[in-house]
């Protein structure tokens, strides 16, 4: 068995995984901010945390719980202008920020996971 196989690192990399995907996301919308008609769009975090509760708390093995699939929403931020447009700059950038944080404190827990790995790994005395 891997590691990457582990409930915990296949959690975490499904997590990193989802906020990536997020990100990318966060990003079309701010690129596509003066585009006529655009609505954001943003992946389904709700649904994903239940399927990450029902993974981790269904004892699946590593390789069954590779990622969850991401439902796409599109909906609009709080305002709309008159060419149709409803990406919120502000609302955006707080959730690119938001994601980050998520992200960051995701790879510390991985980075942490592995210094535990690596630790037990040792033979005594070292």
């Amino acid at each position: 068995m891997s590691i990457n196989d582990t409930p915990y690192f296949a959690l975490l990399r499904a997590r990193l995984d989802f906020l990536g995907d997020r990100q990318k996301l966060i990003a079309e919308n701010i690129a596509n901010a003066s585009t006529p008609g655009y609505t954001p769009r943003d992946l389904d975090a709700a649904a994903f945390e239940r399927a990450m509760a029902q993974a981790a708390d269904g004892g699946r093995s590593g390789a069954a719980m590779r990622m969850p699939t991401s439902r796409v929403l599109t909906r609009p931020d709080s305002e709309t202008t008159l060419d149709g447009n409803s990406v919120v700059l502000e609302d955006q950038a707080m959730r690119a920020m938001e994601v980050r944080m998520q992200y960051e404190t995701g790879l510390s827990l991985y980075q942490k996971g592995l210094q535990l790995m690596r630790m037990a790994a040792r033979a005594p005395g070292r």
